[in-house]
């Protein structure tokens, strides 16, 4: 056999193959070409670190500089609910306020 058809086949195999549907994974693999050449980098999907948790939520930190940009000065977290973050601050007039933020992305002010 020809050396150039058996590289045919095995270009179709090959192609055959990569178009098979795979089960999904919880890994993923990322590839990364730069200045230096490529950099492949296999990750783990699934947090194995007890340390690390997304925060899908408003934290506190990000609740105290919103409150902290509408102009409240002395920021303090008040309470975390589920739904809610609290804050309260002295307003623009002196008088004592409270915030509400929704407890989500973006931390949006709904009262």
């Amino acid at each position: 056999m020809n050396i150039g058809k058996l590289f045919a086949i095995g270009l179709t195999l090959t192609g055959a193959l990569a178009a098979l549907p795979s089960p999904s994974s919880a890994q993923g693999l990322d590839l990364y070409i730069g200045p230096g050449g490529p950099d492949l980098e296999l990750r783990d999907r699934r947090y194995d670190d007890d340390d690390y948790r997304p925060y899908r939520g408003c934290s506190e930190r990000q609740a105290i500089r919103r409150a902290y940009r509408l102009g409240l000065r002395d920021p303090e977290v008040q309470s975390i609910t589920r739904r809610e973050v609290a804050v309260d601050g002295v307003g623009r007039r002196g008088r004592y306020t409270t915030v509400y933020f929704a407890n989500r992305p973006g931390c949006p002010r709904i009262g």
